[in-house]
């Protein structure tokens, strides 16, 4: 009877510790830049309204670091705000991690910040 009641506790303690918990992000690809750099936003974190829009964007550039960034779209002022940025290396350890928001930049035609909007809103 005590072995049953320690198995029992032991399973309760695995599954109200989140055992089987997971907040996966759903990174979806957007394109590589002219450095080669590939892009992705992730659908799971994206919120959306008809002005504006946050969502962690990750770039994959050819050295093998990575860099997430939580962006702030104004959809009509058509500007980019970093909000925070982690940059990971290529074993996935985090180098440099900044929460600190950004200046607003202006998102120019032909850039990624407009793909990135064109994936969240369309053309």
């Amino acid at each position: 009877m005590k072995k049953w009641l320690a198995a029992m506790f032991a399973a309760g303690v695995l599954f109200l510790g989140g055992f089987g918990q997971a907040s996966a992000a759903d990174w979806y690809y957007i394109d590589a830049d002219a450095d080669d750099a590939a892009w992705f936003i992730d659908n799971a974190s994206v919120y959306k309204t008809d002005d504006a829009a946050t969502v962690l964007v990750k770039i994959n550039n050819v050295e093998g670091f990575t860099y997430i960034y939580t962006v702030r779209i104004d959809r009509k002022e058509k500007t980019w705000t970093e909000l925070d940025t982690t940059v990971y290396s290529a074993a996935g350890v985090a180098l440099l991690s900044s929460k600190e928001a950004q200046k607003p930049t202006k998102i120019e035609d032909d850039t990624m910040g407009a793909e990135v909007m064109n994936a969240l809103w369309g053309k």
